[in-house]
């Protein structure tokens, strides 16, 4: 039989003890069991280090690292540290695997050495971990520009998406600097240097509940604004028209996050504004969705 490759799976916690132990189990019981499980308590202030601590006890597979609150960048980063495996994954706290999910990724990984990274279809939760009818759907991300561009369906989420560890070691870690837009620049870094590839399968589910991340607004603004920026410094926008036309959508983004969920109509037409003035054809856009 041939020897399975360490996967090492790393999961920031900071006051998860609602949800953290069904997603433990989700990993424990895993078809493919040749896994270490690296679980970085963020300075709790909940019992979730207790909880961590039995369940550290009862299987050797699991290493608690315990620290003072930094932040979930702080947290993968030092997870990453200690890692060991050939393969790499970030899983949140709250999230859950289907039981296959590691054996079907590590299937294609096996099977294709060409391949760096791979991730999933996914499907929301409640708190009680009932399946709501709504999808993450997944297509392979080729570059950062499907990513850029702000592409339906392009979206890889760090709880369903493993990198063969070299290449996340060298070229992936995650800004401290960021909060809200640290997948987006984590995820745009990584497909500049290789495809992810997409697995068109649900094999893990996103919890949503209160104590997901709040959406500041303005936090949004200035954190993928800066995403976008850094994008530019390092050379990943494939032309002049291309970088606008990107930053066009960004900005209508924002304006609808503004305009919905911020309840501030000026700062939403403000960003509407920017939109057309970074790519005028954006109009064209604007104008489909009044319509609809």
């Amino acid at each position: 039989m041939k020897e399975q490759k360490l996967v090492s799976v790393i999961i920031p916690a900071y006051n998860a003890a609602n949800f953290i132990t069904e997603t433990i189990n989700s990993v424990l019981q895993q078809t493919y069991s040749h896994l270490e499980l690296i679980i970085v308590n963020d300075g709790s202030t909940d019992n979730t280090l207790q909880i961590l601590n039995d369940f550290k006890k009862s299987d050797a597979k699991i290493k608690v690292i315990n620290k003072s609150n930094s932040g979930v960048c702080d947290s993968r980063n030092t997870g990453l540290k200690e890692a060991k495996g050939d393969f790499t994954i970030f899983l949140d706290a709250d999230d859950v695997w289907d039981l296959t999910f590691l054996e079907s990724c590590t299937t294609i990984f096996e099977n294709d050495k060409n391949v760096q990274a791979i991730y999933t279809k996914g499907q929301f939760i409640n708190e009680k971990s009932e399946k709501l009818d709504k999808f993450i759907t997944a297509n392979t991300i080729y570059s950062a520009s499907d990513i850029l561009e702000w592409k339906k369906g392009f979206v890889a989420t760090p709880s369903c998406t493993i990198f063969r560890t070299p290449v996340n070691n060298n070229t992936e870690i995650w800004d401290v600097n960021l909060s809200t837009a640290a997948d987006q620049d984590y995820f745009i870094r990584a497909a500049a240097k290789h495809p992810i590839q997409a697995i068109d399968k649900v094999l893990f589910f996103y919890r949503i509940h209160d104590n997901n991340m709040h959406q500041n607004i303005k936090v949004m603004e200035q954190d993928h604004t800066n995403v976008y920026k850094k994008a530019e410094k390092l050379g990943l926008f494939k032309s002049f028209w291309f970088k606008r036309k990107c930053f066009s959508k960004l900005y209508l983004t924002l304006a609808g996050s503004w305009w919905r969920d911020g309840n501030n109509k000026l700062k939403g037409i403000y960003f509407i504004l920017k939109s057309l003035i970074s790519y005028p054809p954006m109009v064209l856009k604007i104008m489909s969705k009044l319509i609809k």
